[in-house]
């Protein structure tokens, strides 16, 4: 075990994909770091570990982890690294605030910005993550990733310079973490890829036959391209995201007429895990989802401005109402094209 001379009390509070890998990596590396679980997921990893492998399910390894199940067995926690997704953020926030007050510096890891209509309202010290980790829980103590990943950290006034040092100090080893001084367009160049999600989840995705791909990766590419053109707009800025293909690239092979678009995303998802949107919808069935921060936020910006982003709303609207039966069940490409196309006509 490392000595790291910053000596920070962590908690990680939330033991989805992210939380628990996160703590898994650093685990090894700092001897001050707790992940907070309940139920199932708790019971497993005490009693089992914390059970991580990276792309296939043969390079599994056991983590012996620090878990508690509330925060009151960690009173002097100096960080508190949320890792819940924003529908569980506001009773999260209550949570921390009514046991550690307002003591803690708060590292919010989540999608979009609704984190920023939250957290302020019980904290002063808050450093807003843009976690770039593709992970996965196959059972309770039991996850799955493609790449260690990153994250790019920064506040929106750019203080706690000092504070955020130290963090990556303590990170050193288990996870990288890189500071900016451009969150927001961070934050916002992630959401332009966000916005996959809810297209990877609605459409059926894995039997796309030749026909079929290019109308797919046209929806795929435009949707993506009507979230650059609304940020722009807006004022937001391309953060280079190592990992993600850039807004330039993006944006030429939208133009593109043949089946190219269609034949680039597929492959590009093959060994690809599910993302959370999925997980959330089709894995868990649950009707919760990201869907409202992360396409509506981009919908209501675009309608705010004053841009058309038909592919989007399409998406948007047929997602809400899709996830809300049960069982949830995806569409064929062909499907949500004819829509598109009657919305566009």
């Amino acid at each position: 075990m490392e000595d790291n001379l910053n000596n920070l009390e962590i908690v990680i509070y939330g033991a989805g994909a992210i939380g628990a890998s996160i703590c898994g990596w650093l685990t090894p590396h700092y001897n001050k770091v707790s992940l907070l679980a309940r139920g199932e997921n708790a019971r497993a990893m005490k009693s089992k570990g914390l059970i991580m492998y990276q792309n296939s399910p043969d390079n599994k390894q056991v983590i012996k982890v620090n878990i508690i199940e509330d925060l009151n067995e960690k009173p002097n926690a100096d960080v508190v690294i949320i890792t819940v997704k924003n529908y569980d953020l506001e009773e999260v926030a209550k949570d921390i605030y009514s046991k550690l007050g307002n003591k803690p510096i708060i590292l919010a890891l989540q999608n979009g910005t609704e984190n920023q209509n939250i957290l302020p309202q019980y904290f002063s010290k808050i450093i807003y993550g843009v976690i770039m980790v593709s992970a996965w829980r196959d059972d309770p103590g039991v996850f799955g990733h493609r790449i260690k990943g990153y994250a790019i950290i920064g506040t929106l006034n750019n203080t706690l310079q000092a504070e955020m040092k130290d963090i990556k100090n303590s990170f050193i080893g288990g996870f990288k973490l890189r500071i900016s001084q451009t969150i927001q367009d961070a934050i916002h160049t992630k959401l332009v890829f966000n916005l996959s999600n809810s297209i990877l989840t609605l459409i059926n995705h894995t039997k796309i036959d030749k026909e079929s791909a290019p109308k797919f990766g046209h929806i795929y590419y435009r949707t993506l391209v009507e979230g650059i053109n609304t940020l722009e707009a807006a004022g937001f800025k391309e953060h280079r995201l190592p990992g993600l293909v850039p807004w330039s690239v993006l944006q030429k092979t939208a133009k593109e007429s043949d089946e190219t678009p269609g034949t680039m995303v597929l492959n590009q998802l093959k060994g690809v895990g599910p993302n959370s949107m999925t997980q959330d919808i089709i894995i868990r069935q649950k009707s919760q989802s990201e869907l409202e921060h992360l396409n509506g936020y981009l919908i209501s910006l675009a309608k705010k401005i004053g841009i058309s982003a038909p592919y989007s709303s399409t998406i948007y609207e047929l997602c809400k109402f899709q996830f809300q039966k049960k069982p949830f069940k995806q569409l064929e490409v062909e499907e949500v094209w004819e829509i598109i196309q009657q919305k566009l006509n």
